[in-house]
């Protein structure tokens, strides 16, 4: 038997402590230690959880582009990754399958303990930013992107080694960018604001 993915299992939560309240509502002895077990459940513990599970999956489909391209402000750069004549690297990277999913969160979640928690607290301030209409355009980077994250996935190939012998230690100690040689990651972005 297949396991139910989690928001299917946040709305079943939430509706056992939908049960419960009602059984609260309607119970005969609001005095009763039964009734207020039956009332903490309903109010603390079950949303407790539907909010839990609701949370880690809609942490989870950040990751995703078609969840950075559902912002109408990222659609040129996702249309990009299916545009089969476009040259920049994220397009050659998606439709090669260099990195098999989670493709934006890949590239722009840095390593380390951290990355992860400030890639996705910065995800959910620009669709906070996007919802009330105040992000810049175009479109910036936080800060310079950090070239090292493309190491994680190209330093140990056999064909990036062969191809960058001569200045591999530059890229490695960042005083190199991989665009110095290659195309650029993304178009530039075009035209008014959306």
């Amino acid at each position: 038997m297949n396991a139910l993915p989690p928001f299917v299992a946040a709305f079943l939560v939430g509706l056992v402590a939908l049960a419960f309240l009602v059984a609260t509502a309607f119970g005969n002895r609001p005095d009763s230690p039964a009734l207020r077990w039956q009332l903490f459940f309903a109010v603390a513990i079950f949303p407790s959880l539907a909010l839990l599970m609701g949370t880690g999956r809609a942490l989870d489909a950040m990751k995703t582009p078609t969840f950075c391209g559902s912002c109408h402000v990222m659609g040129p750069w996702v249309a990009d990754l299916h545009d089969r004549e476009s040259k920049n690297l994220a397009a050659v990277h998606y439709q090669n399958r260099f990195i098999l999913e989670n493709q934006c969160y890949t590239c722009h979640t840095d390593y380390g303990l951290t990355g992860p928690l400030e890639a996705k607290l910065n995800g959910m301030l620009h669709l906070l930013r996007y919802e009330v209409g105040t992000y810049e355009w175009p479109i910036k980077l936080y800060r310079p992107y950090r070239f090292a994250n493309c190491l994680h996935c190209h330093s140990e190939s056999k064909r990036y080694q062969e191809a960058h012998t001569d200045v591999a230690e530059s890229i490695a100690d960042g005083s190199m960018a991989c665009t110095d040689c290659h195309n650029p990651v993304h178009p530039e972005p075009k035209g008014p604001r959306p």
